[in-house]
């Protein structure tokens, strides 16, 4: 009795095994390679005007730390450039947003982000060039070798630096708009990488994503997205994320999104009525208030789209982002 017993037993043991093994498997089947998605750093300087924006002045002005190539590649082969600015007090203590930036590259938005989480929330503020770093000045199409997924490992190349000047993963954030939005959706999606994301971040802020996935069947395809590593999966995130979309945004409809495995699975979705794209764009200047309901068209020679500054829903969405990292802080739990 007590010989079939332990043979029941030990069939019921590898009967698990095989489904712990088939599980492990099925997560790790969204792998991001990262031989392919490590395109040579090549440049160690920032321009000095990118898109004729004067960002360094600014910077210098609200007391910033201006860009230097500082960050260690992901896979250790050159540094990316980054503006890395911690308070005074000690970095330990206080919280660390990391800000990625959109398709056009460093913009006076992410700078403006910075003025304010630095002012709101006295955080340590680190924001990271993905393009000029690689000799490029932007990724209009998007769904390229310079998308998500490099853009994900740049992340985790940023968070292991602030551990490294003393930033607390435990109180560390990302935050990106447009592809920087969708760098936060594809960072916290399940998949090979996870486990060290985790362990360098709490979540993220997701501004106006793109959010075309390959198994999306709604909308036209952009181009390159016929390729599931340039259009990776998103969705069953594995740690906190809240997102903000623009039901006028012609960047990056709703339209090409699966919204329920891209949105539905977030913490927080907030879809404002009438916005277009990029709707903080710091219209009144760096760290200023902004012109409500004054309009310019992106750069991008792809899709001119709008981009409207929209004060009320910039003010509730900023509200949400820092209730959003005050609540998930350890002195929160």
């Amino acid at each position: 009795m007590t010989r079939q017993f332990l043979k029941a037993v030990s069939r019921l043991t590898a009967v698990m095994a095989i489904g712990v093994a088939s599980m492990t498997s099925h997560a790790n089947d969204d792998v991001i390679p990262v031989e392919k998605f490590q395109p040579a750093i090549t440049v160690q300087f920032a321009p000095e005007k990118p898109n004729g924006w004067e960002l360094e002045r600014p910077m210098a002005a609200y007391g910033m730390n201006l860009f230097a190539a500082n960050v260690p590649a992901y896979n250790g082969k050159g540094k990316l450039i980054s503006s890395w600015s911690p308070q005074q007090a000690p970095v330990f203590e206080q919280p660390t947003v990391i800000i990625v930036h959109g398709g056009h590259g460093i913009s006076p938005a992410n700078v403006d982000m910075a003025v304010w989480l630095r002012k709101e929330l006295k955080a340590n503020v680190l924001i990271l060039d993905s393009y000029w770093s690689r000799g490029k000045s932007e990724n209009w199409l998007a769904w390229t070798e310079y998308g998500a997924n490099m853009r994900v490992l740049d992340l985790i190349a940023a968070a292991r630096f602030t551990q490294s000047q003393g930033a607390d993963p435990k109180k560390t954030f990302v935050i990106g708009g447009s592809q920087g939005g969708w760098t936060v959706l594809r960072a916290f999606s399940n998949h090979n990488l996870s486990s060290e994301v985790k362990s360098l971040l709490v979540g993220g802020a997701s501004l106006y994503p793109n959010c075309y996935v390959k198994e999306s069947i709604f909308g036209r395809s952009p181009s390159g997205t016929t390729d599931k590593q340039f259009a990776p999966p998103l969705g069953n995130y594995v740690a906190p994320v809240i997102a903000f979309t623009g039901t006028n945004d012609s960047a990056t409809p709703l339209s090409q999104c699966n919204v329920e495995k891209v949105f539905k699975g977030v913490e927080k979705w907030t879809n404002f009525e009438g916005a277009t794209h990029s709707w903080d764009s710091p219209s009144g200047g760096i760290g200023r208030p902004g012109v409500d309901g004054s309009c310019s068209n992106a750069l991008n020679k792809y899709n001119q789209f709008p981009v409207c500054r929209n004060n009320k829903y910039t003010e509730i969405m900023r509200k949400d982002i820092l209730a959003f990292i005050e609540r998930h802080l350890p002195s929160a739990q």
